[in-house]
């Protein structure tokens, strides 16, 4: 088969010679995990893996495995009465105001529409909601909690997710700079910079049972955004090493080399293996698992599951490969580790362009024409790879298949959002992305882009529609700098907020997702209910705003 198949083959194999999914047992690689997980203690499997121990490890480890002894197989009962014993479900959070919060900030001024600039006003409200520090005792008893101490307050995206994830923080970060609070933004920032240097890699989230897997990597994008705010030199001098470091992170564990045509490319892909189930959804992965015959097949799947939480679409048709490759079928038929995604990639692309532009800027000029080097060569390879000259798109590439997989995603229009793709290629493009877009008619729904026009029942697939997706699409739009993507990009834009509006007005808060066919009502589907705040909602809404205030409106 395939060389790169063989290099899978081999990095999936047994799952003795995988790591865990983090190096703190109880939480990642213990039958205590598994027994607690699997009798269901909790309707969210989130819940357990987020206790913090009363006691060290090695003495719940060891007090567990007399349990194991005394009982064999411990009754629910049993299991719960050792959980409230050793364990405490008391936040390692406390509640915190960000000092440069101000109820009135500048850009409401620029917000012509007197709903809008109420709207806006009640985006920005919730920002102290959100508002997050991690309790002194975290930082003293670290090997107690399965949070990964960070030293700045921050802001969560909300409901169950009471840590920092890593591209929601991006259109949170986004959202804190409209609203004028750039100490805030950097701490959140620096958070990110700490896990860094802690793990080895920014992780999914600020948690160790995320401590094998990322998430696409916007941390270069983030600074850009905060050194194009603030003129903050001193920021990017102190920290452009680390942001260096990610990015060999990248180059030394998801690159994958593979043949298309005549010759061979090198790309990112989302791969995560570690052993066993994501520990925060353990019931879930070990259930769907089980109609695997093989111990190995089942590690496979584990694997997939894991890379698609990487990439932050948890879980979508995106990564799903039937049996005549195409995108059919259920969490069962999932691969990703076998598609070259266009958003991570073109991500990676700006953040090799935005470090040759940090170097420049701190007068490293060997260093820049290194990086920039390599931003031309992820240029070209997502060009010669991932774009489609008959439909005028860039699509997602199945390696096995060697195929593009021809299905709308707001990824698809990835590269423009991100600046990727040249001037004199988008002036030749610019009309035939366009009609794929209308051809497509994903943008054809009153309540915002749906993330996919398959219905799978998951929820990174039709009809739910993603904050981060919409203004992805609309950034892509404008970046195709004709006047039709600019009016398209406008009514994408004003048709979100207002169902956002709709949807805050009945139920006075944001959602993570919403349903792209009912303006304004919140999205469903998936492992978990929908959860209310919410950090990047907030953030591509007051995005929206500043960008287009003084001439969208609530109504018609």
């Amino acid at each position: 088969m395939y060389h790169f198949l063989l290099l899978l083959v081999a990095a999936v194999a047994a799952a003795d010679d995988l790591p865990p999914s983090c190096n703190k047992a109880i939480y990642c690689d213990s039958e205590l995990l598994h027994h607690v997980q699997m009798a269901r203690l909790y309707p969210d499997s989130k819940t357990f893996v987020d206790l913090h121990m009363r006691d060290s490890e090695e003495v719940i480890l060891a007090d567990f495995r007399k349990l194991l002894n005394e009982t064999e197989n411990p009754t629910k009962e049993q299991l719960q009465a050792f959980v409230d014993k050793h364990f405490d479900s008391t936040s390692e959070l406390e509640e915190w105001t960000p000092s440069d919060y101000t109820e009135n900030p500048q850009f409401l001024f620029g917000i012509h529409d007197e709903q809008l600039r109420q709207f806006g006003k009640d985006i920005n409200a919730i920002w102290p909601d959100l508002g997050r520090k991690v309790k002194s005792q975290v930082l003293q008893s670290p090997d107690r909690f399965s949070f990964v101490p960070i030293s700045n307050g921050f802001i969560i995206p909300g409901g169950r997710f009471t840590e920092i994830y890593y591209w929601d923080t991006y259109w949170i970060v986004e959202g804190l700079l409209i609203s004028g609070m750039k100490e805030t933004a950097r701490g959140m920032i620096e958070n990110l910079i700490q896990l860094l240097k802690t793990i080895g890699h920014v992780p999914n989230g600020s948690r160790w049972y995320y401590q094998n897997r990322s998430q696409p990597p916007l941390l270069s994008a983030m600074m850009s955004l905060y050194i194009r705010e603030t003129k903050d030199m001193k920021f990017l001098k102190d920290n452009i090493k680390a942001l260096e470091d990610e990015l060999r992170y990248w180059l030394d564990t998801q690159i994958i080399t593979f043949d298309k045509g005549e010759r061979s490319y090198t790309l990112l892909r989302y791969f995560s293996p570690s052993k066993g189930p994501r520990p925060e959804s353990y019931y879930e992965d070990y259930n769907s698992a089980q109609v695997f015959a093989s111990e190995e097949r089942k590690q496979e799947f584990y694997t997939d599951i894991k890379s698609a939480a990487e990439s932050g679409w948890d879980f979508s048709s995106r990564w799903f490969v039937g049996n005549d490759g195409d995108n059919s079928g259920n969490l069962t038929t999932i691969h990703t580790r076998d598609i070259i995604p266009v958003d991570l990639n073109a991500i990676f692309a700006n953040a090799l362009q935005n470090m040759a532009y940090f170097q420049a800027l701190v007068l490293n000029p060997f260093r820049a024409a290194h990086w920039a080097f390599l931003a031309k060569q992820w240029r070209d390879n997502i060009e010669a790879v991932l774009w489609d000259d008959t439909d005028g798109v860039w699509y997602d590439y199945d390696l096995p298949y060697k195929n593009h997989r021809k299905y709308f995603y707001p990824s698809n229009v990835a590269p423009l959002w991100m600046g990727v793709v040249s001037k004199s290629l988008i002036r030749r493009r610019s009309a035939r992305v366009l009609n794929y877009l209308k051809k497509s008619h994903g943008l054809d729904y009153e309540g915002g882009v749906p993330s996919s026009l398959i219905r799978s029942g998951e929820q990174w697939d039709f009809p739910n529609a993603w904050p981060p997706l919409v203004s992805i699409m609309v950034n892509a739009l404008e970046a195709l700098g004709t006047d039709e993507g600019n009016k398209l990009a406008f009514q994408v834009a004003q048709t979100w907020v207002r169902a956002c509006q709709k949807g805050f007005t009945a139920n006075k808060q944001m959602f993570e997702k919403y349903d792209a066919e009912v303006p304004g009502l919140y999205g469903g589907g998936g492992e978990y209910r929908v959860q209310s705040g919410f950090g990047w909602s907030n953030g591509v809404v007051l995005e929206f705003l500043a960008k287009y205030g003084r001439k969208m409106t609530a109504h018609d």
